[in-house]
């Protein structure tokens, strides 16, 4: 079976073929996406380097995708990328490992060399990592002038030469029948996401109850939500639409009960097709950067936010039993039901 870490590694590898189709259709003059001034290809070959880097580095030891510093508290990603390397899947936080602060590229590219070098130890094979590794810089600094310049500032860079060199070291080093040479020529497919995958693995792994739950368990958490509250409506004035609403809801792991709340700071609309000539769309929208929804079990301590709840989507539905609780009266609403259904 696909280790954890497997598992979390295949989620880059998926993105670096996805970047790797990107390119190719970018060079395409037939269609509309054509890419004529190649900075969006630039930034394309540059994540599908950077992904696969990233995910190679993951395969070694989770842990090392992170500045060092980082490791030093016991905090929620430390614990994630742990359980990963230990294959702990009742300890997997999905929640963690979407959001995680990774290395800047050139410290990565510096650690998937050394990793790979020590594994080979080859003079043939160093030297084509040298190679790859100053192809990959190339690329990863094109695309920082892109986004952060909006310009290359070397012209001597061609970015779909850049990255075909890269498969031809790839190929070097692991063998034109790799998985590695899909990766980089776009051909690499999973039937099931693989991040979808390893929450489905966390959520059928069994969960061992505590042996009594009462409603004072849930207490602590009825209380941050509601403080959460408070500190909100300050800011009423500076969002009139600004709202937080509770729903008690069955957790998807434990099957207890646990809260989602939903959280709207300003409303924005968009046109959904061309300007003036399309149906507009409202959508919800967190200037403060906070997730819009938040699911949260007091039992198992499940606490997802809007990535993983997307990504829950493709497996499951959350089961709402009471909906749109101002949270300052979620204590007495749930002490009320609490005593209804728990008898």
């Amino acid at each position: 079976m696909t280790t954890l870490k497997e598992l979390y590694a295949a989620h880059f590898y998926e993105a670096a073929s996805y970047h790797a189709q990107r390119v190719k259709l970018l060079q395409n003059p037939d269609l509309q996406e054509y890419d004529e001034d190649g900075y969006e290809t630039c930034t394309h070959a540059a994540m599908c380097a950077e992904m696969f880097i990233t995910g190679k580095v993951i395969e070694h030891n989770p842990s090392d995708v992170v500045p060092s510093k980082s490791l030093r508290t016991r905090n929620r990603e430390s614990i994630a990328l742990s359980a990963l390397q230990d294959n702990d899947v009742n300890k997997v936080d999905i929640n963690a490992l979407v959001s995680l602060q990774m290395c800047g590229a050139a410290e990565m590219l510096k650690k998937y060399i050394d990793i790979e070098k020590d594994h080979f130890k080859s003079d043939s094979i160093e030297e084509q990592l040298k190679s790859f590794g100053y192809c990959a810089q190339l690329l990863i600094n094109g695309r920082n002038d892109v986004l952060h310049r909006h310009h290359m500032q070397t012209q001597s860079i061609r970015p779909v030469t850049t990255l075909s060199y890269l498969r031809q070291f790839i190929d070097a080093i692991y063998g034109d029948n790799s998985m590695e040479h899909q990766y980089f020529t776009g051909t690499y497919y999973r039937d099931t996401p693989a991040l979808t995958e390893l929450l489905e693995r966390y959520l059928n792994t069994p969960f061992e109850k505590p042996e009594s739950i009462s409603i004072n368990t849930y207490t602590k958490k009825i209380h941050k939500i509601a403080s959460n509250y408070t500190a909100l409506m300050k800011h009423k004035k500076q969002y009139p639409n600004l709202s937080l609403t509770t729903d008690i809801v069955t957790c998807p792991k434990c099957d207890e009960y646990a809260f989602l709340t939903k959280r709207i700071e300003a409303l924005a609309t968009y046109w959904e097709g061309e300007p003036n000539n399309s149906i507009s769309v409202l959508e919800i929208f967190n200037p403060s950067g906070e997730s819009t929804e938040t699911l949260q079990c007091p039992i198992c301590q499940l606490e997802w936010k809007d990535d993983v709840l997307h990504l829950y989507q493709d497996i499951g539905e959350i089961k709402r039993i009471k909906t749109h609780i101002p949270p300052d009266k979620l204590r007495l609403e749930f002490n009320q039901f609490y005593q209804t259904y728990s008898n």
